[in-house]
């Protein structure tokens, strides 16, 4: 029996075959635009610094708990619960559920009149974007065998580059649209703000996008046993084995994150505090570095990453990613200290565009040493620690570094290059020392699906 199991025929035949290419690539790109709207209603936020803090009279760190902790929270602690229903059930009809609850939440930002109100508002945010990407991934590696799997999934990332992008070019034209137009007024909600509308508008694409899913046909499961009878399986076991390498891709994809939170909250209200930028300059300059910029990284760093692998390369993945974070660093320094705006947006651009090499690659890292019926509570528990680490101590770090020690507004972007400085090199150094223990675990990976 165990000769007949490891036979190479029977196991081809006994795989299910893997979805048409064609097929694959509009699931990747129908997940990529899910994952921009998610994006869009996540960042808008980010741009609209000033206006909120002015209308709700709060502080630099209570606005960074809005962006921060107000969503991460619980974007984090639902996705090990929302990953489990996704390794059990249907994934696409989780991500519809998803997409119905953000959009929904993001609405209520824009109806929400104090601190409060628009805490819980993005909580809600928060809950909704958390079925996502654990169940996305989990799509996608059912999707592309193993030597395509990079580029499909640095497409999907490549996702919340583009919403963020459009959140601020959307979010910039938005606001300076609403401060040189009449107010517009709602029944039962009254007279709403320039930063409501925007909340409201990004909202909008939500219906389509769950209409947009419906049509999405579920691929089957590979590295499943057919005849296993258990619907998952246990995650302990799994993380017992391989914590060492789990430890030190999550640590160093999330210092490296860190760095990219604090950039992604803090660029726009740089640029308008130390250089007097209009908002809709900043949400243009700003979304088309990270449409443009970062998007080629992102795809450059799949590609890249692919041609490694298929050389031979198993820990390409981990490489690329290093190279990426080490050819931002001085960039990411460099350019809140820029002796005007023109400048400081080209050390943005060559830094975003470095740094896009290493965005697409934790899910590429993680997918590879997951079990099938692992991989979105695997993907969960990364994403919890790695947001929580991220977009918690990225912007309240820089909002108490600008609040208690520099105590000048106009100097946000020197905190932020204080974080920089420290989290980018420790984030380099983790991902080093995963290099050898992710090998080990990538070829126990395929030996079990062999």
């Amino acid at each position: 029996m165990q000769q007949m199991v490891r036979d190479p025929v029977a196991a081809l035949a006994a795989a299910p075959a893997w979805p048409h290419p064609s097929r694959a690539w509009i699931t990747v790109f129908v997940l990529m635009v899910a994952y921009a709207t998610a994006f869009v209603d996540r960042q808008i936020l980010t741009l609209l610094v000033e206006p909120v803090r002015r209308d709700l009279a709060i502080t630099d760190t209570q606005f960074s708990l809005l962006s921060g902790l107000a969503f991460t929270l619980f974007y984090t602690l639902m996705g090990i619960p929302l990953a489990w229903m996704a390794d059990r059930g249907s994934r696409r009809n989780l991500i519809m559920l998803s997409v119905a609850v953000w959009s929904a939440m993001t609405a209520a930002c824009g109806m929400a009149n104090s601190f409060l109100t628009l805490f819980l508002a993005r909580v809600g945010v928060g809950i909704g974007e958390a079925g996502l990407s654990p169940a996305a991934y989990s799509l996608i590696a059912d999707s592309f065998p193993p030597v395509k799997r990079a580029r499909a999934m640095g497409v999907y990332a490549m996702g919340s580059i583009m919403g963020v992008g459009m959140a601020l070019i959307i979010g910039g034209a938005v606001v300076q649209w609403a401060l040189s137009s009449p107010p517009i007024v709602l029944p039962l909600v009254g007279e709403l703000r320039s930063w409501q509308v925007a909340f409201i508008a990004v909202s909008l694409p939500g219906p389509v996008l769950v209409l947009a899913m419906s049509l999405l046909r579920e691929p089957a499961r590979h590295g499943v046993s057919v005849a296993a009878k258990a619907p998952s399986e246990p995650l302990g076991p799994f993380m017992r084995k391989q914590w060492r390498v789990f430890t030190l891709l999550s640590a160093g994809y999330s210092l490296v994150g860190v760095a990219i939170a604090a950039y992604l909250t803090w660029a726009p209200a740089f640029l308008i505090r130390a250089y007097g930028w209009e908002v809709g300059q900043v949400g243009a300059v700003l979304g088309s570095i990270l449409l443009v910029g970062s998007t080629t990284g992102i795809l450059v760093g799949g590609w890249w990453t692919d041609r490694f692998a298929a050389a031979g390369r198993k820990d390409a993945v981990l490489l690329v990613a290093m190279i990426g974070g080490g050819a931002a660093f001085p960039f990411a320094l460099a350019a809140p200290f820029a002796p005007d705006g023109i400048i400081a947006a080209i050390l943005l651009a060559l830094m975003f565009t470095a740094i896009g090499l290493t965005q697409g690659l934790p899910a590429v890292s993680f997918q590879a040493i997951a079990p099938n019926r692992l991989r979105a509570r695997v993907m969960a528990l990364y994403l919890l620690i790695g947001n929580i680490v991220a977009f918690t101590i990225g912007p309240t770090a820089v909002a108490l570094i600008s609040d208690n020690w520099l105590r000048d507004p106009a100097k946000i972007g020197v905190a932020v290059a204080i974080v920089t400085a420290v989290v980018i090199p420790l984030g380099l150094v983790a991902l080093a020392l995963a290099r050898k223990p992710y090998i080990r675990a990538v070829e126990e990976a395929e030996a079990a699906e062999a």
